[in-house]
């Protein structure tokens, strides 16, 4: 079965995502998650290959752990960023689908010099699900339902599921669903910001609290982008922070400029309705800006008073 047909079957494909026939208020709920997509990296080289070009140590991704990671380039912006597992013979990175191309060309320029094979799994779709809230942090990969190749724990209730398309249909038959809206919601007040790509080479990883995800590793030795990563976190801190954005209004494009004091301090990030994310040069933790002339708040993420 296409995934298109899955649209089809329990709902449809919108400006917001997949929308079920029938949206459920109680959980736990699933929902297709068509914004992203899974990109397989594999071959006897894979993992030199990636450990000189992520911003994330690849020994710590495992068929039993995921890790967050980024690509840069030399200039340490980032190219993408995602979530990524280990896979036999090699890693699967899970990412914007519309940065799934760009990704690949990216890093075709480093992979003829490794046995390495770069595929974007069109074969295979990502279905989220929410349950009852569990603020214990996890990272781990299961399998937890027959069909499904990999099961990804967050620890906050949420978990996703890496299958093929052919067994998605069994996999969402008879279940509560929601939209896809919603989970790009949650990713929103946590803090997840995707690149994407208007967004591409726009941040350096830490600019996004990339290195409070987890997401960059300043023991692994050398890759593309290390020096100006490094040099931004040991020889001074950085003074752009990410924010959540709330507005009463639907916000506009990412990367739309944020304006604090009259004065343009930074750029929208990410936007799904009235919440999204910025980049800003302001130190927090609480602001009120503007955005194309509409009033937003402002709430410095991971903030602390030693920032």
């Amino acid at each position: 079965m296409h995934a298109n047909g899955l649209y089809e079957n329990f709902g449809t494909l919108t400006e917001q995502g997949f929308v079920p026939s029938t949206e459920s208020e109680t959980l736990p709920a699933r929902t297709l998650l068509t914004r992203f997509a899974l990109l397989d990296i594999v071959g006897p080289d894979s993992h030199r290959f990636l450990q000189g070009q992520l911003t994330c140590d690849m020994g710590a991704a495992s068929t039993e752990k995921w890790i967050a990671g980024a690509c840069c380039t030399a200039k340490g912006r980032m190219v993408a960023n995602f979530i990524l597992t280990g896979i036999e013979n090699g890693y699967r990175l899970r990412l914007p689908a519309a940065q799934a191309e760009v990704l690949v060309n990216h890093l075709k320029k480093y992979a003829v010099f490794f046995k390495a094979t770069l595929t974007i799994r069109e074969d295979m779709v990502v279905i989220g699900e929410t349950g009852e809230t569990d603020a214990t942090s996890s990272r781990d990969v299961t399998t937890t339902e027959s069909g499904v190749i990999q099961t990804l724990l967050w620890g906050n209730g949420r978990s996703e599921h890496w299958l093929m398309t052919d067994s998605a249909n069994d996999f969402l038959e008879n279940q509560q669903l929601y939209s896809e809206l919603r989970w790009h919601e949650q990713d929103i007040r946590e803090g997840w910001l995707w690149v994407t790509p208007d967004s591409t080479e726009a941040w350096v990883p830490q600019y996004c609290d990339w290195h409070i995800k987890e997401g960059i590793s300043f023991s692994k030795g050398c890759y593309t982008g290390q020096e100006v990563v490094a040099r931004l976190q040991y020889l001074g801190k950085t003074k752009r922070h990410l924010f959540l954005v709330e507005a009463e209004g639907i916000l506009p494009a990412v990367m739309s400029d944020v304006s604090v004091d009259g004065k343009n301090s930074g750029e929208l990030g990410a936007s799904c309705g009235t919440l999204g994310l910025a980049v800003l040069s302001h130190e927090g933790p609480d602001l009120t800006g503007t955005i194309q002339d509409q009033s937003v708040s402002l709430t410095r993420l991971f903030y602390t008073e030693e920032n």
